[in-house]
C-alpha cells in the first residue's frame, strides 16, 4: 500500500511539473495600447488621480499637466470618451479623442476633442509626451 502512494505522489509530481513547464500557464498581462493609456488618463483626470496621470506621461514633459495641481472642484471631467489610434509604429502613435468637456473655473470654453501624442518606453511601455487640439 504505501509502495503504491509513492508511485501516485510521484506521477502527480511529474504531472505538476510538466503542466508548469509546457506553456499551458495563464500568458503574462500584455502592456495597454496607447489607446487605452489615453482612457486612463482621462480616467485619472476625472478622479483627479495625479499621481496616475504622472505615470502616464514621459518624465520631461509631465509639466504639460501641472494644471492638475489646482483643487479637483476647480476642472474639468471629461464624459462620453471615445479613443482611436490614428498612427502607430514602433517607437510612436498619435490617438484621437472626442469627448463632452464640462465648463469649469479653470476652462473658459470646453473643447470635444485632442490629439495624444505617445511614445515607446522600453521600460514602461507608452508614454504621453504631447498633446492638444489639432
Amino acid at each position: 500500500m504505501t509502495s503504491h502512494r509513492g508511485v501516485i505522489a510521484i506521477l502527480a509530481s511529474g504531472l505538476l511539473l510538466a503542466a508548469c513547464g509546457s506553456g499551458n500557464a495563464a500568458p503574462a498581462r500584455s502592456s495597454p495600447t496607447p489607446t487605452q493609456d489615453a482612457v486612463a488618463w482621462f480616467d485619472a483626470i476625472n478622479s483627479h488621480d495625479v499621481r496616475a496621470a504622472h505615470k502616464l506621461f514621459v518624465p520631461k514633459q509631465v509639466d504639460q499637466i501641472s494644471w492638475m495641481n489646482q483643487p479637483a472642484v476647480d476642472q474639468s471631467k471629461f464624459t462620453d470618451v471615445h479613443c482611436r489610434t490614428t498612427v502607430i509604429t514602433a517607437k510612436r502613435a498619435v490617438v484621437f479623442c472626442t469627448f463632452a468637456e464640462s465648463a469649469s473655473p479653470t476652462e473658459g470654453q470646453p473643447v470635444t476633442s485632442w490629439s495624444i501624442s505617445f511614445q515607446r518606453s522600453a521600460s514602461e511601455g507608452w508614454l504621453i509626451n504631447n498633446y492638444g487640439q489639432g
